[in-house]
C-alpha cells in the first residue's frame, strides 16, 4: 500500500482554529487545486511552542466554490520547519495546480522536506513525499571517486554518464591528508552523493506542466566538504503515477 496515498482527513475545519495562541498561518496561496476552475485558498499552518521551529504543520484548503474547509495532514516525522512555505504549480495536469510544500529544517546541508500534493475533486493524494526522492536517487548508483592530481570522478553506471571535477583549489586542505606533495593519492578515497536533494519547480522553455529540478550535493571527505552538485530534472507521469528522469538534462556543477 502506498503510504502517501489519500492523506485526506475531514472537511470540518473552522477558521477560528487558526487564531489559537500557538497556531500560526505560515503561508497562503490562491489558485485552483481541485480542478473546478474556481480559485481556492490554500493555507500552510503550524504550531510553535518552546522550540525555535514550527511543528505539526498541515495544509488547509478552502474550496473556492463551496467555501468548505479541508485539512491535509503531513507525515508526523516530516511536519516541522523553520521557515516553511508553499507554491501552487501544475506538475500532473495543465488544467489545475498541485500543492508543493517546502519545509526547511536546517543543518549543515540545509535539509528541506518536500511534498507535492494533488487535490483533484477535493481528495488529497501525495504524489511526492519526503523520502521518495531519496529512494529514487539510490537507483541511479552515483559514485564519487578521488583521482590523482586533484580530480574527482562523478559517475552513474545506470545513466552511463560521468564528469570529472577539478578540485585543485582545495590543495591546501587536502595536501597531507588526501594527497601527497606530488598530488598523488595517499590511499584510495571516495566521496558520496547526499540523497535528499534540494527541489525547485521549473518550467523548461516555458513548458507546462512544471518539472522538478533536483540538486544533489556532492560531498568529499565529510558532509561539510562540498565539492559540487548533481542537477537532475524529473517530470511526473500521471498515467503510472511516477516521477520519470530526463537523462538528457543530467549535469554536474562545481561548488
Amino acid at each position: 500500500m502506498n503510504p502517501y496515498r489519500n492523506p485526506y482527513v475531514h472537511s470540518g475545519y473552522r477558521s477560528h482554529a487558526a487564531a489559537r495562541q500557538n497556531r500560526y498561518i505560515l503561508d497562503k496561496q490562491i489558485g485552483d487545486v481541485n480542478g473546478d476552475s474556481i480559485p481556492d485558498i490554500v493555507y500552510l499552518v503550524g504550531e510553535k511552542n518552546e522550540k525555535p521551529f514550527y511543528e505539526k504543520i498541515k495544509v488547509i484548503v478552502q474550496d473556492g466554490k463551496t467555501r468548505l474547509w479541508y485539512v491535509i495532514p503531513l507525515d508526523s516525522q516530516y511536519s516541522m520547519a523553520y521557515t516553511p512555505w508553499l507554491i501552487l504549480a501544475s506538475f500532473a495536469n495543465v488544467n489545475r495546480n498541485e500543492i508543493m510544500v517546502n519545509l526547511p529544517v536546517g543543518g549543515s546541508g540545509a535539509l528541506t522536506y518536500y511534498y507535492v500534493i494533488s487535490f483533484l475533486n477535493n481528495q488529497a493524494e501525495y504524489i511526492l513525499g519526503p523520502e521518495q526522492f531519496m529512494n529514487l536517487s539510490d537507483t541511479l548508483g552515483f559514485e564519487v571517486i578521488y583521482l590523482d592530481h586533484y580530480r574527482v570522478l562523478v559517475k552513474s553506471e545506470t545513466l552511463n554518464q560521468s564528469y570529472t571535477l577539478d578540485i585543485s583549489a582545495r590543495k591546501e586542505v587536502y595536501e597531507g591528508s588526501v594527497y601527497d606533495k606530488d598530488g598523488k593519492l595517499i590511499k584510495p578515497q571516495e566521496g558520496f552523493v547526499i540523497d535528499l536533494p534540494h527541489l525547485y519547480p521549473i518550467k523548461i522553455d516555458g513548458s507546462v506542466p512544471y518539472k522538478l529540478e533536483a540538486q544533489h550535493d556532492i560531498a568529499g571527505t565529510s558532509h561539510a566538504d562540498r565539492l559540487g552538485s548533481i542537477v537532475l530534472y524529473w517530470k511526473y507521469k500521471g498515467d503510472n503515477q511516477s516521477w520519470v528522469l530526463d537523462p538528457k538534462m543530467f549535469f554536474v556543477t562545481l561548488q
